[in-house]
């Protein structure tokens, strides 16, 4: 009973940052760590080893054994970062010269076991004064595990205050979003194939939207990490995009069909348990005239990750 209202109190403290971040485009990293921050919390518990003395006789000697901390349903996690182009779904949603700062935050329990409720709040802001772009987004998130399958289904709310910094009244977008990832093992290596699915549910545009319900995006991803030392990874990923009327071309025409191809790697660092680091590089190709966006685009970011 305590650990259900406990639950219940750590849901309503989340409610009001409910970390839209589940897909931005701009790192290797930012995915892979939306999926860890999503993926159910051990139900062994984590462990750590201690040293003890045994004394037989007259001798005493020094062992080290395994001991099983307390399970833990509950994790916090904050990060911040820079990235040199704001590339949201292929398209370079801010412009060239234009980078963004952001910082995040979520909650996420386990009520029960294979099974993670996140909820979590992300604000980015222009990293140049000459263009006062803000956005605010709010996300709730659920992930089932099914061994090595994860099942998702969440929802984001954009919010862009003063029409995306360019003067106008303020504008926004709720999304429902469903994923499915696979984890496969190979040797050292962990490949994951994994797919998301977003779709607009409104506002309408000229009624408080920017574009019309209906509208989609699917985005078919193979992400792959491996362990190069003990505080040392890498983690490249390579990522193709299918649009259904969500960007638009320099002609103003929504489109349907492929969007963009897009690859990148992060150096995840462990500098602690609890805090890390990840720069990051990354590249896209489109070929269907995206607005603002050239056809081949180069980035860069770096991303500082605590967790608790």
């Amino acid at each position: 009973m305590k650990k259900l209202l406990a639950l219940i109190a750590t849901l309503l403290l989340a409610a009001p940052l409910a970390q839209a971040q589940t897909e931005t485009g701009t790192s290797a990293g930012a995915l892979a760590l939306d999926r860890a921050r999503s993926a159910p919390i051990s139900a062994g518990g984590p462990t750590t080893e201690a040293t003890v003395t045994v004394v037989d006789g007259k001798s005493m000697s020094k062992e080290v054994v395994v001991v099983e901390e307390e399970d833990k349903w509950w994790s916090v996690n904050a990060s911040t970062g820079w990235d040199s182009l704001y590339m949201f779904r292929g398209a370079n949603l801010l412009g060239n010269g234009f980078g963004l700062y952001w910082l995040g935050g979520d909650v996420s329990v386990t009520p029960w076991e294979n099974g993670a409720l996140t909820a979590g709040v992300w604000y980015g802001v222009s990293s140049s004064t000459s263009r006062q772009y803000q956005e605010l987004n709010v996300f709730v998130d659920y992930t089932h595990s099914f061994g090595p399958l994860d099942a998702s289904f969440g929802w984001i709310y954009y919010y862009y205050p003063n029409n995306f910094g360019l003067g106008g009244a303020d504008l926004s977008q709720n999304e429902l979003y469903w994923a499915l990832a696979y984890n496969i093992e190979v040797g050292a290596v962990t490949f994951t194939p994994n797919m998301t699915y977003f779709l607009n549910v409104g506002p309408h545009a000229g009624d408080g939207g920017w574009t019309e319900p209906g509208a989609s995006y699917l985005l078919l991803q193979l992400d792959a990490s491996m362990s190069v030392t003990d505080w040392l990874a890498v983690e490249p990923y390579v990522a193709y995009g299918i649009n259904f009327g969500f960007n638009a071309n320099n002609n103003g025409n929504l489109f349907d069909g492929g969007n963009n191809f897009q690859l990148g790697v992060a150096l995840p660092i462990s500098v602690t348990s609890w805090f890390g680091i990840s720069p990051y590089v990354a590249y896209s190709y489109q070929w269907q005239d995206i607005v603002g966006t050239d056809e081949n685009t180069w980035w860069a970011g770096v991303s500082a990750n605590f967790s608790f």
